[in-house]
């Protein structure tokens, strides 16, 4: 059913594009065109809303459609792979207004709308571009989180479209960083903003100009809702509001918003406030009985409790520690780069997850762990000076993992002597 109503749409979209230059021309003069702009939702992928533009042809009713570039599919080959490496591919979609609105109302999410200030040429123009998109050759584009994506993509055909008659009102503009605007949607302290700090580095951290705060769907709204049209005459000139109306399509179903706003059930903050303090007592254990060893002159040995932990650690902090290096060195997403978690989620933790169980590598170990120390100090200093944001979970990870690593150091020299 909706694939028919996507082909009914393509083939209005196809005629349309087709028509004579003058019956484009009429068919432009009862064009309007307004910006929808969709609440976020409670999963990940829809945390930060979405954004689209319906055009409506007020002598033609059929002729009601929105535009949006947000159109993917997980049953994409590779889906996961493509999208941590940066070569996601979305669409322009088109669909009948009535199924874009029913669609957003049974999943319990709001809707704004805003009535743009075009002239038929303006209108004509932007139609045109959109129609241009919707090409199956011009379709596809490679989504970007922060800087190409379903908002920034109808904010450019905004600009292209009215040109330099388009005046923004920047006074509510805030002073923050783009990491900053993602927490907004995010919030701090739970899973979504522990993953996003794990893979985004301090490009984030740095201020948001005007131009980059654009890629969230409600600040676009808010752009374009202050925004003013410069009107002139020979003798006169003036500015009038760039959104003639306003409307609230649906309103948030208060479960929903409920659900957005609900924290997770076990912070990030509890998990690794638990792991520390287990660390710490097996840690004060594994010292007692070192010292006992040494009083009675007997080799010590790290106990099995003490390699157990210190191997589901590791392996945690290896795991973690792929995907924050192919995200630095191999992914195409802006702003993954240059992460300096990479100083302390190491790969090569997952290898010696294992060999902290063979008594002829304590050499090696000690080594190794020593490194670890010093890059973990490396890490907070480099962080203190750069400012990439440090959740407070990381901190309580790193002191983990770096009580850790100075215990299998001393445990690592004190064996050999």
């Amino acid at each position: 059913m909706w694939s028919m109503k996507q082909l009914l749409v393509a083939a209005l979209l196809a005629l349309t594009y087709f028509l004579p230059a003058r019956a484009q021309k009429d068919f432009s003069d009862s064009l309007r065109i307004s910006l929808l702009t969709c609440s976020p939702g409670p999963d990940a992928y829809e945390r930060f809303g979405h954004t689209g533009l319906r055009v409506q042809d007020q002598r033609n009713p059929q002729m009601d459609v929105t535009f949006h570039y947000g159109v993917f599919s997980f049953n994409t080959p590779h889906f996961i792979y493509r999208f941590v490496k940066g070569e996601t591919d979305y669409q322009l979609g088109a669909v009948y207004t009535q199924s874009f609105i029913e669609e957003y109302r049974q999943r319990g999410l709001g809707m704004t709308e805003q009535w743009l200030r075009l002239d038929s040429a303006q209108a004509k123009d932007m139609l045109q571009r959109l129609l241009i998109n919707y090409l199956p050759e011009n379709r596809t584009y490679r989504y970007s989180y922060f800087f190409d994506n379903c908002a920034t993509r109808p904010y450019h055909l905004i600009n292209a479209s009215v040109g330099n008659t388009l005046r923004y009102d920047t006074a509510w503009v805030k002073d923050i960083t783009l990491r900053q605007m993602v927490q907004e949607k995010t919030h701090r302290n739970n899973w979504l903003d522990f993953g996003i700090a794990l893979a985004v580095a301090a490009r984030s951290d740095q201020r948001a100009w005007f131009e980059e705060q654009m890629f969230l769907p409600d600040y676009l709204s808010l752009a374009v809702s202050n925004a003013k049209v410069e009107k002139s005459t020979a003798s006169n000139r003036w500015h009038v509001p760039f959104v003639t109306e306003s409307d609230t399509l649906l309103t948030m179903r208060p479960d929903i918003a409920a659900k957005i706003a609900a924290p997770d059930r076990i912070a990030p903050n509890t998990v690794f406030g638990i792991v520390l303090l287990v660390a710490l007592v097996i840690s004060a254990w594994e010292w007692h009985k070192k010292k006992d060893a040494e009083q009675k002159r007997r080799p010590f040995k790290v106990p099995v409790l003490a390699n157990t932990f210190d191997t589901l650690l590791l392996l945690a902090a290896g795991l973690a520690g792929c995907i924050v290096w192919f995200l630095n060195f191999f992914s195409l997403h802006p702003a993954v780069d240059s992460n300096l978690n990479c100083f302390w989620l190491l790969p090569t933790h997952i290898i010696m997850a294992v060999l902290i169980w063979f008594n002829g590598l304590k050499k090696w170990c000690s080594i190794y762990f020593g490194i670890t120390f010093a890059l973990i100090i490396a890490y907070v200093i480099l962080d203190w000076i750069i400012g990439q944001y440090c959740p407070p979970a990381f901190l309580l990870l790193l002191a983990t993992l770096l009580l850790r690593s100075y215990m299998r150091f001393d445990s690592s020299l004190r064996s050999r002597f």
